[in-house]
């Protein structure tokens, strides 16, 4: 977040509806000295004034802070899908309050395995749940996420790992909008889900990007195929003969 960005948006918005920088001072019961400096990226607003004028400008204090910026939210990052294996078979033979049992304690441990490598949970799917690891290694922490949910999950779970750029951010409503990732990367995760379901007797693949980097790092057994994946699209794809750190099958 740079403070010239900061001033730009203030300088937008502030045009937009027709205010001098004396109308924006006013407003705050500031200098137009201290507005002048905001949009010259010289200083910024004090945090406890972004709620006034997030106010009169009629702008989120996100997009005061360029939260919201496209490049500021694209991030390399390995993106995880779990999904439960035979869903459809288990929902057909529960009642609907049995079914939400068996889904939580699917995603609860799961979901502990993904924070307890520093991944972000963002949203579940029906019986999916779709996470991301970003920052140092996040492809091994993704790994390892997913080795941890294989050993203390008790139903048979199907995992798949792309990395490489994802944006991430808000999606929705203002009232109700939630943490979402969007790109390639998130697409390809997706394919592989549905490649696994028919080509993986492990349940867990992976593309290149996320296998990669964590050969050294982990004893893994890699099958490699070359996937369609698309409209002329081909892409490395991997099933992972999953082992745990030790080398001891999964």
């Amino acid at each position: 977040m740079l403070l010239e960005d900061i001033g730009s948006v203030i300088k937008t918005y502030r045009s937009r509806l027709g205010f001098t920088q004396n109308d924006l001072a006013a407003a705050l019961q500031i200098s137009a000295q201290a507005v002048s400096k905001w949009e010259r990226g010289e200083n910024a607003p004090d945090i406890a004034m972004l709620p006034q004028l997030s106010e009169i400008l009629g702008v989120s204090i996100d997009t005061l802070l360029c939260s919201n910026w496209r490049d500021q939210r694209t991030v390399a990052a390995t993106v995880l899908f779990a999904d439960l294996q035979d869903f459809s078979s288990l929902a057909c033979k529960q009642s609907a309050a049995d079914l939400a049992i068996s889904l939580n304690t699917f995603f609860y441990p799961l979901t502990e395995q993904v924070m307890a490598q520093d991944g972000l949970p963002v949203k579940y799917i029906g019986d999916e749940l779709l996470a991301v690891f970003i920052g140092a290694q996040h492809q091994l922490r993704a790994f390892r996420a997913v080795f941890a949910a294989r050993r203390s999950q008790p139903f048979t779970a199907r995992y798949t790992l792309a990395s490489g750029q994802v944006w991430m951010g808000s999606i929705g409503h203002p009232l109700y909008a939630r943490l979402d990732i969007l790109g390639d990367t998130v697409n390809m995760a997706s394919v592989l889900q549905k490649w696994a379901k028919t080509k993986t007797t492990s349940l867990v693949a992976a593309s290149a990007s996320a296998i990669e980097p964590v050969r050294a790092a982990l004893r893994l057994g890699f099958r490699e195929t070359l996937s369609v994946l698309g409209a002329g699209e081909t892409t490395e794809v991997y099933e992972v003969l999953a082992l745990d750190e030790a080398g001891v099958q999964l």
